[in-house]
């Protein structure tokens, strides 16, 4: 069941929909769509600040592993 801009709004005001609730929808809908996009770019740079903490790990001194330049990874130490 749709609402007609000109009918009282629900909400119980006593205005028309069109001067009470019906802007309100929109403005929701962009301020949720702006929440999810910053959300996720939070998100991705959370994601990639990980994957570069983990790249750029180097192993303590004891534990027998060695970096290779040609691979660009760590091997156990032979």
């Amino acid at each position: 069941m749709t609402i007609g801009r000109n009918e009282a709004c629900p909400c119980g005001s006593g205005l028309k929909y069109k001067k009470c609730c019906l802007g309100k929808n929109a403005t929701r809908s962009v301020l949720h769509t702006l929440l999810l996009a910053f959300g996720g770019v939070i998100l991705l740079v959370c994601i990639v600040l990980v994957i570069k903490s983990i790249r750029d790990y180097e192993p303590s001194s004891g534990s027998k592993r060695i970096w290779s330049e040609e691979h660009q990874h760590w091997h156990q130490a032979q």
